[in-house]
């Protein structure tokens, strides 16, 4: 078992460089902006080697004491020594935090602090993500299962080494997916992963970015809700049969939120300059709100907000952060707004970016008796569903 973990420690290193962390706090959540710093040449994509088949998983950060239980010993790592990344030599089921992981683990100290990673086989990564994902189906659903975790797994392999600014590949929540170790296997979801082993979604030859989301209400978007240039694999497409939407048992299929002019006036100063507004300055008054310009699939693209001190504007996914208020921003970009008295009222449905497969539909799908291949072509335009080269 020591010559495996030698084994697993060597891949994990190939798969990420330790480079320092920026920490929790400022990670990047969109795609990076073009900058005028001369570019090195293109390293080859994952797609285009010997696919690397462990993942490194950031799956915390710690700014003074990380504690590592593995059943050999105890690790304790602290803030500020011994810079550089640490392997710890372990046959798996360590635990960190109130969770218990698969694989191994390594710490990587900088002096932002620790970096804690789970260093694991991506078709074990996915027993700890599908469940969490798209939520514990019964036997019906099991083809949904099948669909996600093939989705998950190809966002894994294609984002293997996206992270090395962090020391790792991918995060373990909404900033990449979902990912809770051991916690919450299920053994429908394991057989979903174990039937679709090494299966992968492809356009062109290529791993695609297989984006998912929870709730589209009936229309899904392309990636051009983030700024993205277009995917001819991800564009809007209908998910209903027979004038109902695969997704409308969701409860978010609709919904609605209220906010006082009063409020707006505060949250909308507060949240400009993380919903990027193309201008921002003090204002008192709300004059009118309105949707300049949608998607084809009807989610606003353009959102205008006039004042008593001039006009701004929001573009795209952004403008569901505009409205954020404790920490919650609008569950969807697919809204209506209308003033209502002394207030805004905003209409909507879905739950989600809406790009890429619908969970809910997918589930919906299963049961209605789709197999998992037919689920994503629905979602995913033009793809094919391959075996990534051992």
């Amino acid at each position: 078992m020591r010559l495996l973990s030698i084994l697993l420690t060597t891949l994990a290193l190939f798969a990420c460089a330790p480079l320092p962390p920026l920490g929790p706090g400022s990670t990047q959540q969109t795609p990076p902006t073009s900058s005028p710093v001369p570019k090195p040449e293109p390293e080859p994509q994952a797609q285009d080697m010997a696919p690397v088949h462990f993942i490194n998983v950031g799956v915390g950060f710690e700014k003074g004491l990380a504690v590592i239980e593995c059943p050999e010993k105890t690790w304790e790592f602290k803030a500020g020594l011994d810079f550089g990344r640490k392997e710890i030599e372990t046959e798996g089921n360590c635990k960190y935090g109130n969770k218990e992981y698969r694989g191994s683990f390594a710490v990587l100290s900088t002096d932002s602090g620790l970096a804690i990673i789970n260093v694991v086989h991506i078709e074990d990564y996915l027993k700890g993500l599908v469940p969490h994902e798209i939520g514990k189906l019964k036997r019906d659903g099991i083809e949904a299962l099948k669909a996600q975790a093939v989705a998950a797994r190809t966002y894994a392999y294609k984002h293997i080494g996206s992270r090395k600014a962090q020391g790792f590949d991918i995060y373990a929540d909404t900033r990449d997916q979902v990912y809770n170790g051991k916690i919450g296997e299920d053994s429908i979801a394991n057989e979903a992963i174990l039937a679709t082993t090494g299966l992968v979604i492809k356009y062109n030859g290529s791993l695609t970015e297989a984006y998912y989301h929870s709730t589209c209400g009936g229309k899904t978007e392309s990636a051009e809700v983030w700024g993205q240039e277009s995917k001819p694999y991800l564009v809007s497409v209908s998910d209903s049969a027979n004038g109902r939407a695969y997704c409308e048992l969701s409860s978010l299929m609709k919904w609605e939120e209220t906010f006082s002019k009063e409020e707006l006036v505060y949250l909308f100063q507060k949240n400009a300059i993380s919903a990027r507004a193309d201008k921002t300055f003090s204002f008192s008054k709300i004059e009118q709100i309105i949707i300049k310009e949608k998607f084809p699939g009807g989610r606003v693209k353009r959102l205008v907000v006039f004042t008593d001190n001039g006009s701004f504007e929001v573009f795209g996914d952004r403008a569901r952060r505009l409205f954020a208020r404790e920490g919650k921003i609008l569950p969807s970009l697919l809204f209506s707004i209308a003033p209502k008295g002394n207030s805004f009222v905003v209409t909507g449905g879905g739950y989600g970016h809406g790009i890429g497969m619908c969970q809910m539909g997918a589930r919906a799908r299963a049961v209605a008796g789709q197999g998992f291949e037919e689920i994503l072509k629905a979602y995913y335009n033009g793809i094919s569903i391959e075996k990534i080269i051992p």
